[in-house]
């Protein structure tokens, strides 16, 4: 009956220890500051239809021209807890992604036409909680906010180079899932997420003859994250 006594004042001890550890998780009041860096992938085509070079010269069908290639992304955020399960807050952040390519051939020879894409975000951002007092937890993120687009179009033809480019503020928004982990017994926190993110970009502002209209372009993000909470 002793051991018995004994065993169980341990496993007391023990519970209120992870209840205690558990309790250090995210509570009414927490504030958390982080930073995040990772990959980005385009999901569309650039919507260009038909592009005209040297005044209808040359037409290139691009329908299969990514608006950009997979790039890098990064940024930063804050957020207040109202409670255990929800915060508010904004968050900076940016993609700069790579260069996607189409080939085509006609009589006149090999002609390359590239696309890319850099983004800046200024949103209003929003995390629900799933088990806030676990030192290891699981959200959901999202974000409101604008966009602001430059896109930009390289030309390589036979008849020569050009290039043109334009920018788009627009209406930004993403929604995610993420996973964070506290360190130790600081207030330090690593993570990561992935995102859906989405933006509106308008092709009329290239100087290029025969595209014009908004695309609706997203992408997905993948970023690891740094973050302190107090």
């Amino acid at each position: 009956m002793k051991r018995l006594a004994v065993l169980g004042v341990v496993l007391g001890v023990l519970f209120g220890f992870a209840a205690s550890a558990q309790a250090e998780g995210i509570t009414a009041g927490t504030q958390l500051v982080n930073g995040y860096l990772g990959g980005a992938a385009p999901l569309q085509d650039a919507g260009l239809g038909d592009v005209y070079y040297h005044d209808g010269a040359y037409t290139f069908r691009v329908n299969d021209l990514d608006w950009g290639d997979a790039g890098v992304t990064f940024g930063a955020s804050y957020l207040y807890f109202l409670n255990d399960y929800f915060g508010l807050g904004g968050e900076v952040s940016g993609s700069v992604f790579g260069e996607a390519e189409y080939d085509t051939y006609s009589v006149a020879g090999h002609s390359t036409i590239k696309s890319s894409m850099n983004t800046v975000n200024a949103m209003a951002v929003g995390r629900v909680n799933v088990n806030p007092q676990s030192r290891v937890r699981v959200y959901f993120p999202f974000g409101l906010g604008l966009t602001s687009a430059k896109g930009k179009i390289k030309l390589d033809t036979p008849m020569g180079d050009d290039s043109t480019d334009g920018t788009t503020t627009s209406f930004g928004y993403f929604v995610g899932a993420g996973v964070e982990a506290d360190l130790g017994q600081s207030n330090w926190v690593l993570g990561g997420e992935i995102r859906y993110q989405g933006f509106q970009f308008d092709t009329a502002k290239y100087d290029i003859d025969g595209i014009s209209g908004k695309e609706d372009y997203s992408y997905l993000s993948f970023m690891a994250k740094v973050g302190y909470k107090f």
